[in-house]
């Protein structure tokens, strides 16, 4: 799967530097970056490789997390209610 990040900045140098910092972001986390396509601004973007399998992951952790927030914010709420 192919996911894309916007890589801003008015210049072309901060574009670049910019860009480096997103490559090691992202490879920690296990993409493979591919080519980056600058057409300006913010429409620069770099296009990475990633395996389905950690984007499910990904997506799951972050459901899991709103989930335990939501829970949280429920707990509190009773809490207030009942006192």
């Amino acid at each position: 799967m192919k996911k894309q990040i916007v890589v801003g900045g008015f210049s072309k140098e901060q574009r670049e530097k910019e860009l480096e910092k997103i490559r090691v972001k992202y490879s920690k986390k296990g993409y493979k970056f591919i080519h980056y396509i600058d057409n300006g601004a913010l429409k620069s973007v770099a296009v990475f490789e990633i395996d389905e399998e950690k984007v499910r992951k990904e997506k799951a952790f972050n459901l899991i997390l709103l989930g335990i927030f939501f829970m949280a914010v429920a707990a509190i709420m009773f809490y207030k209610a009942s006192v």
